[in-house]
């Protein structure tokens, strides 16, 4: 399997702690973390025992016969090392060939197989040479745990080598609406650090749902713009992919004849400034980094014209435009960035007026007879964060139940 995250386990066939942890391996972290952690035994006999190097031999050859068949062989001679010697090896050999409907004279040979032999002396040597002197010594990645490993301890060790190999992912505006739905999504298989601007309670409780990191940010400062990518370095030393969803709707609805200059200069400065402007900072570390992905939550409202809303649409048009610029600009540079164009999604940003658009879904407004929720943008930006769209930068993914649809 393709992991960054290695258990090496150095074990001796004749130890009574080989044993246990044997029990703890099978019953405890292979069920918990295999698909995501390798895995890797190393045999070490020492010389003290007389048999566990016949022991790993014979391992060695089972594992040739089928894949499997040495853990299982492992675990059969550790529950019976009082009543084996070197005379009753073969006996041992038998038993568990029949278990296994494996016919024994494949493998009692592997005895004193000096091909095999030579195999579980590199292992020895390799484990010599990064001071293994005892057994079980597990290494999870070069962090060592000898003899007595209580399960606490190595779980956390893994944990630790897991968070420090997850992809990381910035998304703002994360303790409501589309983007808690996103960073939900995302928790799954990156570390993410989530923003909030006022409501403390709702990123905390996102927190606890996801193990997510929260930053107070006001994007439209760059002063917290700053911050949150100190943050983000400090904390995760690396940034894999950016989603720009934080975002605000006018304080009040205003026909455009009347709206004012402090709405516009607001909405102007969160909807456009600001995630203008942390994405060319992002950028510029993700050039470091050589690679990353970067994601536009914008609005079907960057290009239907809503009279009463017009700062509102005019800081998404203008995203828009954003998007393309930076996916021209980085696409050689192994950045990918899109735009997400959500159409009427269930949020407490649309709570006054939700009646009237179901019953404007209803009559016909939207191909698809529902209204989108915070869970049909997150799964548009999954595709992105597995690199399923990655020959598709500067594309525009409509999540909107068919409202971008011209028909007659």
């Amino acid at each position: 399997m393709d992991s960054t995250v290695t258990v090496t386990i150095y074990t001796n066939l004749q130890c009574g702690d080989c044993t246990v942890f044997d029990t703890l391996l099978n019953n405890e972290l292979l069920p918990k973390y295999r698909g995501r952690v390798k895995f890797v035994h190393r045999d070490f006999p020492l010389e003290k025992h007389a048999w566990a190097k016949s022991a790993a031999q014979v391992a060695r050859r089972f594992d040739e016969v089928a894949c499997g068949l040495a853990a299982g062989w492992r675990t059969f001679i550790l529950a019976r090392i009082k009543s084996t010697t070197v005379e009753t090896l073969p006996d041992r050999v038998r038993e568990y060939a029949a278990e296994t409907g494996v016919d024994p004279a494949l493998i009692l040979p592997a005895i004193t197989d000096a091909t095999l032999a030579a195999a579980v002396e590199k292992d020895l040597a390799e484990g010599q040479s990064r001071g293994v002197v005892k057994t079980p010594t597990v290494f999870v990645n070069n962090t060592p745990f000898i003899e007595t490993i209580p399960l606490p301890d190595i779980t956390a060790a893994i944990e630790a080598a897991l968070t420090q190999t997850k992809p990381v992912a910035i998304v703002t505006g994360a303790s409501r609406g589309i983007g808690r739905a996103i960073a939900i999504e995302l928790a799954k298989t990156h570390n993410v650090v989530a923003t909030y601007r006022g409501r403390l309670d709702a990123a905390e409780s996102l927190a606890a749902q996801t193990g997510a990191a929260i930053f107070q940010c006001d994007v439209s400062s760059a002063e917290d713009r700053a911050n949150l990518l100190k943050f983000t370095r400090e904390k995760f030393g690396r940034l894999d992919l950016l989603i720009n969803n934080a975002g605000m709707a006018q304080r009040e609805r205003n026909d455009i004849l009347q709206a004012t200059e402090t709405s516009f200069d607001e909405l102007i400065g969160t909807n456009l400034k600001g995630p203008h402007f942390l994405t060319q900072a992002a950028a510029n570390w993700m050039l470091e980094q050589g690679a990353g992905r970067i994601a536009f939550v914008t609005s079907i409202s960057s290009y239907a014209a809503s009279v009463t809303r017009a700062e509102y649409c005019m800081s998404k048009a203008a995203l828009s435009m954003s998007v393309a610029l930076y996916a021209a600009r980085l696409a050689a540079s192994n950045i990918q960035v899109f735009e997400i164009r959500p159409g009427i999604i269930r949020t407490d940003m649309i709570t006054a007026v939700e009646s009237v658009y179901e019953e404007k879904i209803a009559n016909g407004l939207l191909p698809q007879r529902r209204m989108g929720e915070g869970a049909d943008v997150a799964k548009t930006v999954r595709a992105i964060a597995d690199g399923l769209l990655d020959y598709s930068t500067g594309q525009i993914l409509n999540v909107d139940g068919g409202f971008h649809l011209r028909t007659l």
